[in-house]
Parts: structure tokens; sequence; C-alpha cells
């Protein structure tokens, strides 16, 4: 599996790799750091992706309106073949202080959906 992310979405990546809820991934996911976003280096992502079957989307920004939306697109536009799902923070405005903690991004989104691309692909 290929997780594509940027930013803050890499460090946590890495984190939630390490979460004992999907050991058995160990070894088997790799995390590509976009680098830059504007403009998405759509070749670069495209390379990357045909040798996976699976891809999962870290976005830490909004669901709507986010990166993820234009990786996704440059992957289907492309013919990509593989699945596709992704895990973002939630539309909302990005409240300060605690309140972030309930739309944004986590560890533990990214575990889940870590886990959900597992499964779906084991099918």
């Amino acid at each position: 599996m290929l997780v594509i992310t940027f930013g803050n979405g890499v460090a946590m990546t890495r984190a939630a790799l390490a979460d004992p809820q999907i050991a058995h991934l160990a070894g088997r996911v790799d995390v590509l750091d976009l680098r830059w976003i504007v403009p998405l280096p759509a070749a670069d992502l495209l390379r990357h992706a045909a040798d996976y079957t699976s891809v999962l989307v870290v976005d830490e920004s909004r669901r709507s309106g986010g990166v993820s939306e234009g990786v996704v697109t440059v992957l289907v536009d492309a013919g990509y073949a593989g699945q596709i799902r992704r895990v973002c923070s939630l539309d909302s405005l990005v409240p300060l202080g605690p309140a972030a903690a309930t739309v944004l991004l986590s560890v533990d989104d990214i575990v889940q959906g870590l886990a959900r691309s597992a499964e779906r692909q084991a099918m």
C-alpha cells in the first residue's frame, strides 16, 4: 500500500504505522511525501502509484477543497486502477486550542484508514 501525504501528515502517518492495531502492515506500507503541493507533481504521483494496488491519501486539511481532492483527481484521470481511499480533517472552520481535536485529522484516524484499506485489499 502507498500512503501519499505531505507536511504534518508524514510524521502522523509514521506514528500511525507504529500502532499495534496495524502491526500486520509492517513493511507493506510505503509513504510518499509530496514535498510540494502546488503544482501537484502529477508525473511523480502516477509513477509511484503504478507500483501499488492500493493508495491511501492522508490530508490534514479539510475534506472538501483539500489537497487530497487534487491527488485523487490526478490518479483517476490517469486511469489508476487500484483502490483509492483518503483520510482528512472534517469540513469545518478550523478551531483553535482544544476544540481543534474535534475536527482535525489525528493519528488514530490514519490508523483506521490504513486498517480499512488493508481489509479491502485482502478481499
